[in-house]
């Protein structure tokens, strides 16, 4: 009987060291912690690409009306992309009209985009220049009115309560 415990207390022993020593199976990778950052870097990698993506549409509301011709704002931006598009991989996009209900206004808008890049001395863009939605959605008139007149609201609850701006506790007494 005491020899069968003795045995027992060495054969502990040695499972207890052989797990202090570390020769126990490691614990898989993902049990430990990612450093710092390395989660959310690749969310705000993403976010950043599309912003930089969408700055290479071309909104309706940057043309003149229903013709091919851009407004000045649209000029601009057509110098910005022109400059920045030998750098980058993405796709200049005419948005379409709603619902795609003028599909030659669409089809010559893209071709007058293309002729000013020819202008402008960018050649063989016939496949990054295309017809599609825009990534965001737009809002309709009545829908940006009450968008205002509600930011305008928080704008001025800011001034007349101790709450803060813009509804929240900032910590900020008057």
């Amino acid at each position: 009987m005491q020899t069968r415990s003795i045995v027992r207390f060495i054969l502990w022993s040695l499972t207890a060291c052989w797990f202090a020593s570390g020769c126990a199976e490691p614990s898989p990778p993902y049990d430990r912690p990612f450093p710092l950052g390395q989660v959310t870097d690749s969310h705000w990698d993403t976010q950043m690409t599309n912003a930089q993506a969408s700055s290479f549409i071309f909104y309706d509301h940057e043309f003149i009306g229903e013709t091919t011709k851009l407004n000045v704002l649209g000029q601009r931006h057509l110098v910005q992309v022109a400059i920045r598009l030998r750098h980058v991989p993405f796709p200049v996009v005419i948005e379409e009209t709603p619902n795609h209900k003028n599909p030659k206004l669409d089809a010559d808008r893209r071709q007058a985009i293309l002729d000013r890049f020819a202008e402008l001395g960018l050649q063989c863009l016939d496949a990054r220049v295309i017809i599609a939605p825009a990534i965001a959605e737009g809002i309709l008139g009545p829908e940006a009115e009450q968008i205002y007149r509600d930011s305008g609201r928080s704008i001025e609850d800011y001034g007349n309560t101790n709450r803060g701006g813009f509804g929240g506790a900032s910590g900020l007494r008057r």
